[in-house]
C-alpha cells in the first residue's frame, strides 16, 4: 500500500494533493484507534528513555511554551508532573518502524522528512502559537489534543523566517478539531497553530496525550540557488576576486559582471544543469544503509548453501545503468559498484524487492560458475552493504 494511503485512509490521495498540499490544514479522523500502534506506542517510548541515550536537545521539555534547560534523566517524571511536554528529535533514527515511515515517505514526495515525538500531560499546553517552515502531519497515539490551526500571515516561509519574530493572525482559527487515537491532522507550512492536551473530567480521563509529528521538507527555488552557487564554486572564473571600485568607480567591475551574467544564463541553458540537480535530489538525504554483522565482515554469508538468500535495502532505491563491454553500474544510497559478465536484465532482478537466492541465480546466468563467478560477486555485494543476506532465509521456510 502506498504510504500516504496508509496514512490519510479513508481522505484520498491524490485528492489530498491537488486541494490540501501546501495550502489548507485537513482533520482526518482514524477508522480505528490502533490505525498507529504498529508504528509507535508507549512500550517504545518506555524503551527509548529506559536503555538509549538521547542528548539534550534532542530530548528536552517545554513549559508554557518555553523550551527549558538540559534536564537530568533522574527529574524527567518531575519535569512531566509539573506539566512540562516531552520532546524527542528525529525519533525515527531509533525506531525502526519509523525509520521505514520515513524512508516511504521520502520515496513518495521525493524530499527529506523526519519525525518528533511530543508526549503532554493533559490539559497543557507546549507551545505559544507558531507556525513551521516545513508541511507536518499529526499523528496521534494516545490520549487526546485539541488542535488550532489558523491562515499564514507569511506564504511559505523558509528556515531563517522564524514565527517568534512575527505577530500571529488576529483572526479565528479557520480550523478546530480534537485528535483521538488514528486520527491525523496536516498544516501546512506558515499556518499558524497550537494545542492543547484533552482531558475529560466526566470519565475521569486525565489520559497524556502522545503524537508523532512528521515533517516534510520540501526544497524550493532558493534551495536550488544554493545548489547552484555550489557548482559554480568548481569554476575559478566564479571564485575570482571582482575588480577593485577605487572611490566608487565601477567602471571595470560592471562589465566583469555582465560576463559573468552571460555565463550564468550559458549554464542555466545547459539541460545538464537541471538534470545534475534533480540527480542530487534522487540520492541526498537518504536513510543511511543498514548495518549486517557478521556478513558485512565476510563471515556466514552462505550458511545455507544454495538456498541462501539475498535482498536489497528496503528502504533504498536502486538505479541500474547499462555500461559499454557488458558492465553494470549499481547506484544505491552513497554506494555503487560495477559489475562484469552479467547481463543487466539478470543485474536487475538481483535487486527486486522479494530477493533471490543462489538457485535462482544459477537459473538466470547458466554460464557463471559458482566458485569463481557468483560467489565473489556476492561476497562484494555484500561486504560493501549493497546487497543483504535474508535472515529469514532457507526456501523452504
Amino acid at each position: 500500500m502506498d504510504i500516504f494511503e496508509f496514512l490519510l485512509y479513508p481522505y484520498a490521495t491524490p485528492q489530498f494533493f491537488a486541494e490540501n498540499w501546501t495550502e489548507i490544514a485537513l482533520f482526518i479522523p482514524g477508522k480505528s484507534r490502533d490505525k498507529f500502534a504498529g508504528l509507535f506506542g508507549w512500550n517504545q517510548l518506555n524503551q527509548l528513555l529506559n536503555y538509549h541515550f538521547i542528548p539534550y536537545p534532542n530530548l528536552r521539555f517545554s513549559l508554557d511554551g518555553e523550551s527549558l534547560p538540559a534536564t537530568p534523566s533522574h527529574q524527567w517524571l518531575e519535569r512531566l508532573h509539573q506539566g512540562a511536554t516531552l520532546i524527542i528529535d528525529s525519533v525515527h533514527e531509533r525506531v525502526p518502524e519509523l525509520e521505514k515511515l520515513v524512508a516511504d515517505v521520502r520515496e513518495q514526495t521525493g524530499y527529506r522528512s523526519q519525525i518528533n515525538l511530543y508526549c503532554s500531560p493533559s490539559d497543557q499546553q507546549g507551545f505559544n502559537c507558531h507556525y513551521d517552515t516545513h508541511d507536518v502531519l499529526i499523528l496521534q497515539i494516545e490520549g487526546e489534543k485539541d488542535w488550532f490551526v489558523f491562515p499564514e500571515t507569511v506564504p511559505f516561509p523558509v528556515t531563517g523566517m522564524r514565527s517568534k519574530d512575527q505577530i500571529p493572525p488576529d483572526v479565528p482559527p479557520y480550523l478546530e478539531c480534537r485528535l483521538q487515537p488514528g486520527d491525523l491532522l496536516y498544516i501546512p507550512r506558515g499556518h499558524w497553530h497550537y494545542a492543547i492536551a484533552s482531558s475529560n473530567p466526566s470519565r475521569d480521563d486525565y489520559s497524556p496525550s502522545l503524537h508523532l509529528t512528521l515533517g516534510i521538507d520540501c526544497q524550493t527555488g532558493l534551495d536550488w540557488m544554493n545548489w547552484l552557487g555550489k557548482e559554480l564554486q568548481e569554476n575559478t572564473q566564479w571564485r575570482a576576486s571582482l575588480p577593485v571600485i577605487p572611490s566608487g568607480d565601477r567602471t571595470a567591475v560592471q562589465p566583469y559582471l555582465e560576463k559573468l551574467r552571460d555565463r550564468l544564463l550559458e549554464f542555466l541553458e545547459d539541460p545538464e544543469t537541471i538534470t545534475g540537480y534533480l540527480d542530487d535530489l534522487n540520492y541526498r538525504d537518504r536513510t543511511p544503509l543498514p548495518f549486517a554483522f557478521p556478513h558485512q565482515l565476510g563471515s556466514q554469508i552462505f550458511d545455507f548453501g544454495l538456498e541462501t538468500r539475498f535482498i536489497p535495502s528496503a528502504l533504498h532505491p536502486v538505479q541500474i545503468i547499462s555500461l559499454e563491454d557488458h558492465q553494470t553500474q549499481v547506484i544505491i544510497g552513497a554506494k555503487q559498484a560495477t559489475i562484469k559478465g552479467i547481463p543487466t536484465d539478470v543485474v536487475e532482478k538481483l535487486f527486486r524487492p522479494g530477493g533471490f537466492s543462489l538457485l535462482d541465480l544459477a537459473d538466470w546466468c547458466p554460464s557463471l560458475d559458482v566458485e569463481t563467478g557468483v560467489i565473489p560477486l556476492l561476497t562484494r555485494l555484500v561486504t560493501q552493504g549493497i546487497l543483504f543476506v535474508d535472515g529469514s532465509s532457507s526456501i523452504e521456510e
